[in-house]
C-alpha cells in the first residue's frame, strides 16, 4: 500500500461521512469537504498527529460554470486547498464548494493559517468570493 493510500484510508476512518468525496490523481490525495465541516476538518488536519498539515501551499479559487461542456452537475463555485506535512512528506488537496451560486461565501482560514490572508484576498479580487 502507497503513502497516498495509507493516508486515505486514515483519512477515511478519522472523518467519515464529513468527507463526501476522495479521489487519488498524479500520486495526491484530493479530498472534498462539506461547507459546513470546513473549518473542524481543516483543523483536524493541520493539528492530529496522523496528518500534521501545517504548510498551507495555495488556496485557488475555481469557477466551473462552463466546465465540462455542461455536463457538471455539482455547484458552480469552489475554493481549493493545498497542503504539505513536512514531517510525514505528503501533500493534500482539499476542495470545497459554496452554497451560494450569486454571492459565493467561504469561512475564512486566517486563524489557522495566517498565510491565507493574501490567498483569499486574491480569491475575492478574480471571483468575489467573501470570507
Amino acid at each position: 500500500m502507497s503513502s497516498v493510500e495509507m493516508l486515505l484510508k486514515e483519512i477515511k476512518s478519522t472523518f467519515g461521512k464529513e468527507v463526501s468525496h476522495t479521489f487519488i490523481e498524479h500520486n495526491e490525495l484530493t479530498i472534498e469537504v462539506k461547507i459546513d465541516d470546513l473549518l473542524s476538518t481543516l483543523k483536524t488536519l493541520k493539528q492530529h498527529k496522523a496528518f500534521q498539515f501545517k504548510q498551507l501551499i495555495d488556496l485557488c479559487g475555481v469557477d466551473y460554470k462552463d466546465y465540462g461542456e455542461g455536463a457538471w452537475t455539482k455547484p458552480r463555485f469552489a475554493l481549493v486547498y493545498h497542503f504539505l506535512s513536512i514531517e510525514h512528506n505528503q501533500r493534500i488537496r482539499v476542495r470545497t464548494f459554496s452554497k451560494e451560486e450569486n454571492f459565493p461565501l467561504f469561512p475564512s482560514v486566517i486563524d489557522l493559517w495566517p498565510a491565507a490572508n493574501w490567498y483569499e484576498r486574491e480569491a475575492f479580487d478574480l471571483f468575489g468570493f467573501m470570507f
